[in-house]
């Protein structure tokens, strides 16, 4: 059976009482101080995964770790906006209205009816992506700042694009390998 402890009063004997009888405090299970707990578990910020043999199950499976892409490396290679009904990838250029000529989305933009017919259009060159408003009425937004008539915005991981008043989609910018 494992050492009671009183939260206030510290270890007691073990009498089989499940409270403490100085001051009728629940008994709780000891808990083994954190230095001896440090060396059993991972070191590396946010894991804390047990180690076992003295290394770490995640961290040890490959001795050279292999640099991250960020959204500011040339080798982006996916550019995503979610929209209310899902994501869209753009790879060359996608139109957003409800026009038929829109392709696609048309359909679901159909319902935004204040979204002008050729509202704007995101356009994806190498690792680069823009939004360009195409002289709508209700204007484009990116992260709350009203782009110019015919004005073209780079977007950036992150990036929240507005077609109209309702009407939203979130940038995701990154590598398809990692």
């Amino acid at each position: 059976m494992a050492t009671l402890s009183c939260p206030v009063h510290g270890p007691q004997e073990d009498t089989g009482q499940k409270f403490c009888p100085i001051c009728m405090e629940f008994l709780v299970p000891c808990v083994e101080p954190l230095a001896q707990m440090a060396s059993a578990v991972c070191g590396e910020p946010g894991c804390g995964m047990p180690l076992a043999d003295g290394l770490c199950p995640v961290h040890s499976l490959d001795d050279s770790p292999q640099p991250r892409r960020t959204t500011r490396d040339p080798g982006v290679d996916s550019a995503t906006v979610l929209f209310p009904w899902g994501p869209v990838v753009v790879d060359g250029e996608v139109w957003i209205g409800r026009a038929p000529e829109c392709g696609a989305l048309a359909d679901r933009v159909d319902r935004y009816d204040n979204v002008s017919r050729r509202h704007a259009v995101l356009r994806r060159e190498g690792a680069e992506l823009t939004v360009r408003d195409q002289d709508s009425l209700n204007g484009t937004f990116v992260n709350d700042r009203r782009l110019e008539r015919g004005e073209a915005k780079r977007l950036r991981d992150g990036d929240v694009v507005r077609f109209a008043a309702d009407l939203t989609g979130t940038v995701h910018l990154g590598s398809e390998r990692s």
